[in-house]
């Protein structure tokens, strides 16, 4: 049987490039991949200094990504490692016309970091702002399908930039390698 496993495994990680197996091929340009959220190594989610970190292992990648698509792609990317995020949507934000989205991670004791990936863009002043402004939003989004049913899939749609694509692409493959490999030890 573990024989099997690990054959089931081999096939699955080795062939076309490790992308042919339950999760299928490339995931740019589609619609929201499926499936969206992967299960990666864990973060320590209870320390904010993780947000940063993790912030700062992708940024490279996010940055010809637009202010929601970039919104998104940090949200897949925080929500796959385990933290408690959602989305916060402003439609005037700081009043200056201009709608604005930006990330709420939250701890088990409730305590929550705004994380603004596009603080520049936004008038931030880091990516954990402290501003006032960032209090204030009209509505909140648990994840990608509430966000993409409130204001269209396009606004988000990171996965259909290459650099961000090939995160995805990347971290499917590692998933699935880390799935197998739980098969093989079971």
């Amino acid at each position: 049987m573990v024989g099997l496993v690990l054959i089931g495994g081999y096939a699955l990680l080795h062939g076309d490039g490790g992308r042919d197996g339950t999760l299928g091929g490339d995931f740019c340009g589609k619609d929201i991949p499926d499936p969206y959220y992967l299960e990666l190594k864990p973060a320590d989610v209870q320390n904010p200094d993780e947000v940063i970190r993790y912030s700062s292992s992708i940024k490279s990648y996010a940055t010809d990504l637009d202010v929601f698509e970039k919104a998104a792609f940090y949200e897949w990317y925080f929500k796959s490692h385990g933290f408690d995020v959602s989305f916060a949507y402003a439609e005037d934000f700081a009043g200056k016309g201009d709608d604005h989205v930006w990330l709420l991670v939250k701890n088990e004791k409730g305590e929550v970091v705004k994380v603004d990936p596009s603080f520049s863009e936004g008038g931030g002043r880091s990516m954990v702002p402290l501003n006032p402004e960032y209090a204030v939003y009209d509505q909140e989004f648990a994840d990608i399908y509430e966000a993409s049913d409130a204001l269209g899939e396009g606004r988000w749609a990171w996965w259909k930039n290459k650099n961000a694509c090939e995160v995805l692409n990347e971290n499917v493959l590692l998933a699935e390698k880390d799935r197998a490999k739980r098969m093989a030890e079971a």
